[in-house]
């Protein structure tokens, strides 16, 4: 069961905290101990081609969205941490700067 639709929307500055906001509500995730979960900060977050914000744009995440994440990997450093995930099931980046860990993933 996935919990969340990612949606493309109008591009928005990403916060310079990047700290997910205590007033996004409590998130339920899979069962699944294969996927790893995150929330979104409440922010619209960039889905990038590779875990870079010099990569393409591939879409946006909605302020406090749960989603699967496949794996993590160093990149480039944002605020504190140079952590990336992946989306899973249909690829593309988000940084660990941006999201509460709900369920931790292997790094890959």
């Amino acid at each position: 069961m996935i919990l969340c639709t990612v949606v493309a929307v109008p591009a928005v500055a990403e916060s310079a905290a990047g700290r997910p906001p205590a007033d996004c509500s409590r998130a339920e995730v899979d069962a699944d101990a294969n996927t790893g979960w995150v929330q979104t900060a409440r922010v619209h977050l960039r889905i990038r081609e590779h875990p870079t914000t010099r990569s393409r744009v591939l879409g946006f995440l909605p302020p406090c969205a749960v989603v699967p994440v496949s794996g993590s990997q160093a990149g480039q450093r944002i605020g504190n941490t140079r952590t990336w995930y992946r989306l899973a099931g249909r690829g593309g980046w988000v940084s660990g700067a941006y999201t509460r860990t709900l369920r931790p993933v292997l790094t890959s």
